[in-house]
């Protein structure tokens, strides 16, 4: 699935705004790149269309090989396991080179999330659920929340891992309350009307920054909504942030 001659990853470690000219480049994907990830200590994972995960010391990759389909995202966990999600529905984790199938939606998966404790995986997909997969007790059964309308294009949990937010294709951010009953309904962030694809929540959650696919990207209020900042230039899809 990969041919070593193809460049497709390009990633520019800096250690300071002196050597911003100085980079490397990893080659070795056999398609395009669709995400990256970095650890704690500075390992690099990459997500490919080949259906491959590359696990990066230095130069030199490890290929995870278990999808079936274009891997779309991928994150390291707090225990230096890696999580990806793929085309092929399929969540995967990966503890060195060794992987299992941690789950399946019935769509796409379009974004991983992980709690800051590592209790928790979050999955968005295009099949209208989002999966919460629990990691600390691996014999529990997994959670789902359902979108009903809409599907979900990115995740994200709270720094107390009590909420989760989704960006929906339908054009908004909602609020889940992961310790409500059941059933509870979600609370609506923000209203765009277009999809939103890309969502940066701040370290101490107090705000939040989001890309949609109309171009517009603003931060704002994680408690009423308000916008703080426009930062909307060119009117082109919001892809990465």
């Amino acid at each position: 699935m990969r041919s070593v001659s193809a460049l497709l990853s390009g990633l520019a470690l800096v250690t300071c705004p002196a050597l911003a000219q100085e980079f490397t480049t990893l080659k070795g994907h056999g398609g395009p790149v669709m995400g990256l990830a970095v650890s704690d200590s500075g390992e690099v994972a990459s997500a490919s269309f080949d259906n491959s995960v590359g696990r990066w010391q230095n130069r030199t990759p490890q290929w995870l090989e278990g999808h079936a389909a274009a891997v779309i995202d991928l994150i390291f966990l707090p225990d230096g396991r890696i999580a990806s999600g793929a085309d092929d529905f399929s969540i995967w984790l990966w503890d060195g080179t060794d992987g299992r199938e941690l789950g399946r939606h019935k769509g796409k998966v379009t974004d991983l999330a992980v709690s800051r404790d590592g209790a928790a995986l979050a999955s968005a997909s295009w099949d209208g659920t989002i999966g919460i997969w629990p990691l600390a007790e691996p014999d529990a059964p997994p959670a789902s929340l359902d979108l009903r309308d809409t599907g979900a294009n990115d995740v994200a949990f709270s720094p107390d891992s009590g909420l989760l937010y989704a960006a929906t294709s339908k054009g908004d951010i909602r609020v889940y309350d992961l310790s409500a009953p059941e059933g509870d309904p979600f609370r609506t962030l923000v209203r765009h009307g277009f999809a939103i694809n890309e969502m940066v929540l701040s370290p101490d959650g107090s705000w939040m920054a989001y890309g949609a696919v109309d171009g517009v990207t603003r931060v704002i209020d994680t408690q009423t909504g308000t916008v703080l900042r426009d930062f909307t230039l060119e009117r082109r899809p919001i892809l990465a942030m």
